[in-house]
């Protein structure tokens, strides 16, 4: 049940929308170089795949697990109610080991990325080279003993992009702590400003690209002919499961587009609904909330395939490798106005063919490209071209600004600002949900955290973990994207089979129910192969949960054996009012008659027969019978529910 006092503000969905994009909007900023190392000459494809994975498989099942979970838990908390026992318990504390996982990686792969557009960026060539010499001034600072071979390397170890993204991570420590202490409108706003930017900016970009690759296109046709695409002895349903078969080859590479659905339930309670909501299930909060993804769903369909298809043709591909200026920000490299990838058969691959090779000399960016031989204009039909041709002018490679005038340094820092303040505020959502949400869950695994939640405890933690996991990682885009990965994949794949047992629980009819949970069976069974995929790759993510899983662990077990002769339940919850009613009066009765009874072949009369002549009972004294039922014992805190009935014209108490 939803206390009203302390149920958050509330927000119109549009405005948390903003501070949803947070999370999902920011991986154009690094998604585009992931999707092209890792899925090569098919990135397109896996792009494309993505999309109908979100519209088709992610946004259905949280548009049912909103419906059914509106107060924030997500399909933890609709798992929570069909999965009991100590196995349902750890299959939650599970589940909540990768949601832990997912908003650290969040918040580490998303810092790291917002420090390499800062680093990137011209302008901040001086700060960078600041940050350098203090660095050094330390280092050669240290007494004499202190020198060595070790420490020359602990200091080389601390680069630029360790540095930045250390201090950005102190920033973003000391700013989530202001937000937790006075959350307030005005951050909604600031985060739907950074947003709409953002979005603005990758609209031009990503626009831009498309209406040249329109103009150009070979850069289409070469790609095809590369894929293999362009065989005319393939009849359409083989192209179209060569199609199928090379975009699930390739969806483990873009397994980050999906990302945010799972962290966007934990802001429900920010969202208004209508006035006369039923606290239980307040249906104009989920008739926004599902306006809000739907939304989100729409923006990432349309992103995710735009974006990754415009830098797999138009950035070359060295930029795109450990140390190449577009790495990890490849759309702000075309912004900057960086060269682009030219529409030769080069594309797609950075190990030509034999037949290019013999055909195609390498493009260098410092080389200027030769324009394809022309013909004479005034030739007449038959008459032989000339046997020399007049030597033509090299043709420098295009670049940005030939995408869109504006495209510059000045454009190119625009994009890094924007870019770099909504990857730096990347897991806003959980941090400002973190402090009601997570209290619930651990107190009902035997952990009291009221006194964390008050002192902010909580949060130290999280921001320490935050720490050591961008020095574990070295504060490594690429190294911790199979962490991320990992974790977003179980969370979509929890999401699903929760929405799977609420309906085969909820779906009595035998004939119907196989065509409504068929869907769902086979999107479960997608996202865990893409997340057996990933884990296999790099098992780093599913260390990190089980990590998180052990703590929890350990943490409510010795919770557990400490406070385990307390008396720890809620209160009462009444089946109904007139339960409610006779138990207050029961309460105030002078003398109170209550007798355990466990029912067997004996009567009520006969107990009471024998109660009275045990204890001396007269007529006048009423006798009250309490029959309790054993319910889900690894449930550490309880809310019994209590109905109080006649039989036999005698009262009796059932709890449960």
């Amino acid at each position: 049940m939803v206390c009203s006092s302390t149920r958050p503000h509330s927000y119109a969905w549009w405005l948390v929308l903003g501070l949803v994009g947070l999370d999902c909007f920011s991986t154009l900023g690094y998604l585009p170089t992931i999707a092209a190392e890792g899925a090569a000459e098919r990135a397109p494809l896996a792009a494309v795949a993505v999309s109908l994975l979100i519209l088709f498989a992610a946004l259905p099942v949280y548009l049912y697990v909103i419906g059914r979970s509106p107060h924030g838990r997500g399909a933890t908390g609709l798992l929570e109610k069909h999965l009991s026992g100590w196995s349902g318990k750890l299959f939650i504390l599970l589940l909540l080991g990768f949601v832990a996982t997912d908003f650290v990686m969040t918040r580490t792969l998303s810092t790291a990325d917002a420090s390499t557009h800062l680093l990137a960026n011209p302008y901040a060539e001086s700060g960078v080279k600041w940050l350098l010499d203090c660095k050094d001034a330390v280092h050669f600072a240290l007494p004499f003993w202190l020198q060595g071979e070790g420490t020359d390397r602990f200091f080389a170890w601390w680069n630029e992009q360790l540095m930045v993204t250390v201090i950005l991570m102190v920033l973003g420590f000391a700013l989530y702590f202001f937000l937790l202490r006075s959350f307030t409108r005005s951050f909604l706003w600031a985060a739907a400003v950074i947003v709409a930017v953002f979005l603005l900016v990758n609209g031009m970009v990503i626009g831009s690209c498309l209406v040249y690759l329109a103009r150009h296109p070979q850069y289409m046709t070469n790609w095809i002919e590369l894929i293999g695409f362009a065989s005319l002895n393939q009849s359409p349903l083989d192209l179209f499961l060569d199609f199928v078969g090379l975009a699930i080859k390739s969806l483990p590479a873009l397994a980050l587009g999906l990302s945010g659905f799972e962290l966007s339930m934990t802001v429900a309670p920010l969202v208004r609904g209508w006035p006369g909501d039923d606290p239980e299930q307040p249906r104009g909060r989920i008739r926004n909330m599902r306006k809000l993804l739907i939304v989100t769903a729409i923006f990432m369909s349309v992103l995710v395939p735009t974006s990754v298809a415009s830098v797999k043709f138009l950035v070359p591909p060295a930029k795109l490798e450990a140390g190449g200026i577009a790495r990890h920000r490849a759309l702000a490299y075309l912004a900057h106005g960086g060269t682009l990838q030219p529409p030769g058969r080069r594309f797609g691959t950075d190990m030509p063919s034999e037949e290019s090779k013999a055909f195609e000399a390498p493009f260098r960016e410092d080389e200027e490209m030769l324009p394809p031989p022309k013909e004479n204009p005034n030739k007449e039909d038959g008459e032989q071209p000339e046997e020399k041709a007049a030597p033509t002018q090299k043709m420098a490679p295009a670049r940005g600004a030939d995408l869109n005038p504006l495209f510059g340094p000045a454009f190119g820092t625009l994009y890094d600002v924007s870019a770099a303040l909504i990857l730096f505020l990347a897991g806003a959502s959980v941090t400002i949900s973190l402090r009601d949400l997570l209290p619930q869950y651990l107190a009902r695994y035997g952990m009291e955290m009221h006194w964390a939640q008050r002192i902010g405890v909580l949060l130290h933690l999280f921001n320490v973990i935050v720490l050591l996991v961008v020095l574990a990682f070295h504060a490594s885009v690429s190294q911790q994207q199979g962490a991320y990965a990992t974790s977003v994949l179980v969370l979509l794949a929890g999401a699903a089979l929760a929405a799977l047992i609420d309906l085969r629980t909820r779906w009595r009819r035998y004939f119907f129910r196989p065509l409504v949970t068929a869907p769902l069976v086979l999107v479960c069974m997608i996202f865990l192969l893409m997340a057996t995929g990933v884990c296999y790759d790099n098992p780093a993510g599913l260390v990190i949960a089980l990590l998180f899983v052990f703590v929890l662990f350990i943490s409510a077990g010795i919770s557990r054996w400490m406070r385990s002769t307390e008396l720890r339940y809620y209160g009462f919850a009444f089946a109904d009012e007139g339960s409610a009613i006779r138990w207050e009066q029961i309460r105030r009765l002078e003398f109170q008659v209550l007798v355990p009874h466990r029912p067997d072949d004996r009567t009520l009369a006969e107990k009471e027969a024998e109660i009275r002549a045990q204890h001396r009972l007269g007529p006048d004294v009423p006798i009250i019978f309490i029959e309790a039922e054993l319910g889900d014992p690894s449930d550490f805190q309880h809310q019994p529910l209590m109905q109080i009935v006649q039989e036999d014209g005698r009262e009796i108490i059932r709890v449960s």
